[in-house]
């Protein structure tokens, strides 16, 4: 599933601010959490402080066979790796603890994994899609085995970067 294949519905729905609110603490050096709107992660503005491009956009991401959309940017996709997935009982809810190791300054060595993210996704289900939408997307901090897990996937990555 791709962003741009959403019916304008759908896209519409979702850039309601008053319906689906984005909780957000994009981590590291951030002081404060605060939310977002979603349409500012699904479509570019006509005018921005910034300049941003498509990439800057967020996009799905396949989570264990299910289409997940975080308010990421689809820059960082291939350095997100999921740690654990939590469905709930009713499949209406998804728990997610993700790496995301785009931040390459922030991540050059194994024990660095323990940075990650906390994102917990309900199930949108109208005019016939069926994804997640993250509701929360919060830094966090690994622990356990969900530690270990985020080592042994960052120590693969920087592997990856040193050939």
């Amino acid at each position: 599933m791709k962003l741009a294949d959403l019916p304008q519905a759908v896209l519409d729905d979702l850039c309601q601010e008053q319906q689906w609110r984005l909780d957000i603490d994009p981590g590291f050096d951030s002081k404060h959490e605060f939310w977002m709107a979603w349409h500012h992660f699904l479509k570019l503005p006509e005018e921005s402080y910034f300049p941003r491009d498509e990439d800057s956009l967020a996009e799905f991401l396949t989570v264990e066979g299910r289409f997940v959309l975080l308010p990421v940017p689809r820059s960082h996709h291939t350095d997100i790796h999921p740690i654990r997935v939590i469905p709930s009982a009713d499949q209406q809810t998804l728990t997610l603890f993700l790496q995301d190791a785009y931040h390459r300054d922030w991540f050059t060595q194994a024990s660095d994994a323990r940075y990650g993210f906390l994102a917990i996704a309900d199930r949108y289900q109208k005019f016939g899609c069926d994804f997640y939408l993250a509701s929360y997307y919060h830094f966090s901090y690994f622990v356990g085995r969900d530690y270990e897990a985020a080592v042994e996937i960052l120590t693969q990555t920087l592997e990856r970067r040193a050939e």
